[in-house]
C-alpha cells in the first residue's frame, strides 16, 4: 500500500468508526425516550470528499483482484457516494439462493427493464438469455422469464438446471386474456417484460403482477384480478379505450398457494382465498396500498400503505377474518414505507424507503433495526434463515450475517448483524465486489 492509500484508508476509518459511533448512540437515546428527547444529531459524514478515490480503490482492486484486505483497508459504506455516484445507481433486486449456493440477482436498466445475474463471493456473471426472474414463497422454485414465456425451475443450480415444472408462453397467455376480455387491453409486451411474475409453490399458477393489471395464470386460463372489469368501465371515459392501468401494483402468495394479497394505488387491502375463492378487502391505514407480505407459517399477512416517504402497515390474522367485520386490524407499525420484506420464524424482516431493516414481530415489536444505506429495492433469505441479501435503489447488494455475534463497529444498527460483502452495480460496468 502506498502512503497516499495508507492516508485515505486511514482518514476514511476514522471519519466511519466516528460517524457510525454517533449515529449508534443518537439512534439508541431516540428508542429509548420514544423519540422525545434523543440530543444534538451528529455531523454529516465527511467521507464524500474522499469517495471518488475510494471508488477508483475499489475498480482497481476488482481488476487486479486484490481483494482480501480491500474491507479492512476501506470499511463498507453508501451514503458517502450518494453526490458523487447518485446518477449511475440502479436498483438491485435479491431473486433467490440457488442450490449450490450461488446467488440469483436482477438489476434494472435505464429502460426499466433488467439484467440477471449469477453471482457469488468470488465473481458476478451475466445471463444473457434470462430477461427476467422471480422465486416462489418457499424459495424452491424460481420463474425464469425471455421473449418467449416464462419456465418455472425447482431447486436449479447454477447453470439454472432443475426439475421444469411448468411452461407457460406469453402468446398463450395474451391470447388467453383477449379471449375472456375482448373489450380490455390487458398484459402489453413492455408490461410483462418488466412484470413482477410470482411461482406458486407447486409451479401449477403464476401470478402477474405489472401495470397492465394483476392477473392469476394457469394452464387452463388466465384470469383479470385487479382491477376489475367494473372498475375499469368506472375509470375510463367513454372515448378511452379501456385498459387494466395500475400504479405501486403489488402481490403475494402464501406458501400454502391458498391466499393472494394484493392491490395497488388506488385500491383497498385486497385478499383473496383461492380455495373458496371468497374475497377481503381492508382499508389502508395510511393513504396508498404499497406491499403485502405473509408470514413463514401462513397464518398472518401484512399490508403497508405509504405517503410520501413514510406509511403504516396492518396486520391481518389468517385464522378468524370475521373478528375483523366488527373491530380493526392491529397496526404493526406506523412508520415505515414499505418497499421489501422477508418472512422469518416469529416475524417479519420489513425493508423502508429511508434504508433501514427492521425486524418485526406478530404483536407489532421491533426488535431490532440495521441501516444498509438507499431505499431497499428487494431481499430474500436462504432456507435455514442466516443470510440476507439486500438490494437497494443505490445500486448495491448487501449480503448480511444474521447470525453474526459482535457487530462492525463501521456499521448502524440496533443488533450483531453483519455485512459480510457486498456488491456494486453502477452504470452498465461489471458489477465490482466489496
Amino acid at each position: 500500500m502506498t502512503n497516499d492509500t495508507l492516508q485515505l484508508s486511514q482518514k476514511w476509518r476514522e471519519e466511519g468508526l466516528r460517524y457510525a459511533s454517533e449515529i449508534n448512540a443518537y439512534v439508541r437515546r431516540g428508542l429509548e425516550n420514544n423519540w422525545e428527547a434523543p440530543g444534538e444529531e451528529p455531523s454529516e459524514d465527511s467521507r464524500g470528499q474522499l469517495a471518488s478515490q475510494v471508488y477508483k480503490f475499489i475498480k482497481q482492486a476488482n481488476r487486479t483482484k486484490e481483494l482480501e484486505t480491500l474491507r479492512e483497508q476501506f470499511p463498507a459504506a453508501s451514503w458517502p457516494f450518494q453526490e458523487t455516484h447518485s446518477q449511475q445507481m440502479r436498483a438491485v433486486y435479491p431473486i433467490a439462493f440457488l442450490r449450490d449456493g450461488a446467488l440469483l440477482v436482477a438489476a434494472q436498466n435505464e429502460d426499466l427493464s433488467r439484467t440477471v445475474y449469477l453471482m457469488d463471493k468470488q465473481e458476478a456473471n451475466r445471463i444473457e438469455h434470462v430477461h427476467a426472474a422471480s422465486c416462489s414463497a418457499d424459495g424452491r422454485d424460481i420463474a425464469l422469464m425471455d421473449e418467449q414465456g416464462v419456465r418455472i425451475v425447482r431447486e436449479p443450480d447454477r447453470e439454472l438446471n432443475g426439475s421444469l415444472l411448468a411452461t407457460y408462453t406469453w402468446a398463450t397467455i395474451i391470447d388467453q386474456l383477449r379471449e375472456n376480455y375482448p373489450d380490455i387491453e390487458t398484459l402489453q409486451p413492455e408490461s410483462y417484460r418488466n412484470a413482477d411474475v410470482i411461482p406458486f409453490a407447486d409451479g401449477t399458477k403464476l401470478l402477474v403482477v405489472s401495470h397492465d393489471g394483476i392477473y392469476l395464470i394457469e394452464k387452463t386460463g388466465a384470469i383479470l384480478l385487479h382491477p376489475t372489469v367494473e372498475n375499469i368501465r368506472e375509470w375510463t371515459r367513454e372515448d378511452d379505450d379501456l385498459t387494466a392501468s395500475l400504479a405501486m401494483a403489488h402481490g403475494a402468495v402464501s406458501r400454502s398457494g391458498r391466499w393472494l394479497a394484493y392491490g395497488s394505488q388506488g385500491s383497498e387491502h385486497l385478499l383473496l382465498d383461492i380455495e373458496k375463492y371468497v374475497m377481503h378487502s381492508f382499508e389502508p391505514m395510511s393513504s396508498y396500498p404499497h406491499y403485502s407480505l405473509f408470514s413463514a407459517n401462513d397464518e398472518h399477512v401484512w399490508f403497508n400503505a405509504c405517503h410520501f416517504y413514510n406509511g403504516s402497515t396492518l396486520g391481518i390474522s389468517l385464522h378468524d377474518l370475521e373478528q375483523y367485520n366488527n373491530e380493526e386490524p392491529p397496526s404493526i407499525d406506523d412508520s415505515m414505507r414499505v418497499y421489501a420484506g422477508v418472512a422469518v420464524q416469529g416475524g417479519n424482516i420489513m425493508g423502508d424507503a429511508y434504508g433501514y431493516l427492521r425486524m418485526i414481530d406478530f404483536e407489532g415489536n421491533e426488535l431490532w433495526r440495521y441501516f444498509v444505506s438507499g431505499t431497499i429495492s428487494g431481499m430474500a433469505l436462504n432456507s435455514d434463515e442466516t443470510i440476507l441479501l439486500v438490494g437497494t435503489y443505490n445500486g448495491t447488494l448487501h449480503v448480511l450475517d444474521l447470525t453474526s455475534t459482535e457487530p462492525s463497529p463501521y456499521e448502524i444498527g440496533t443488533s450483531s448483524i453483519r455485512e459480510s460483502y457486498r456488491w456494486i452495480f453502477w452504470d452498465t460496468q461489471q458489477p465490482l465486489y466489496w
